[in-house]
């Protein structure tokens, strides 16, 4: 197996689905944890593919050929996607972010307002 690479993202999104798939026997920290964790990432994820987040529009880049220095300009920003069909990927990543983000403040409101209610 020559090309094998193992995808981080892929081994984050099997430990978030057990820990969901076991939410009801883990604490509520853990949960509430995981939850949020996932919902900024994914906001973050969308921001990016958005085309507002990232590198570059700094500074430029330096590179040394033969003893010298060469500056290299900046790769151009990104500008915002012009059609709904660009934007339409990144308004799904912050809304399913935003909804885990919204559950998991919920979880940690409902124990520490209401501690004894299930």
């Amino acid at each position: 197996m020559r090309g094998f690479q193992l995808d981080w993202r892929w081994v984050a999104l099997i430990l978030f689905v057990a820990l969901l798939a076991n939410g009801r026997s883990l604490p509520w920290p853990v949960t509430a944890l995981a939850l949020g964790a996932g919902g900024i990432y994914l906001m973050a994820l969308g921001w990016r593919s958005a085309g507002r987040g990232g590198r570059g529009g700094r500074g430029g880049r330096v590179t040394y050929w033969r003893g010298q220095r060469i500056e290299l300009p900046s790769p151009p920003r990104r500008r915002w996607p012009a059609m709904w069909g660009e934007l339409a990927p990144a308004l799904i990543y912050a809304l399913i972010g935003l909804a885990l983000v919204l559950v998991a403040i919920s979880i940690v409101l409902n124990q520490v307002l209401l501690p004894g209610v299930v």
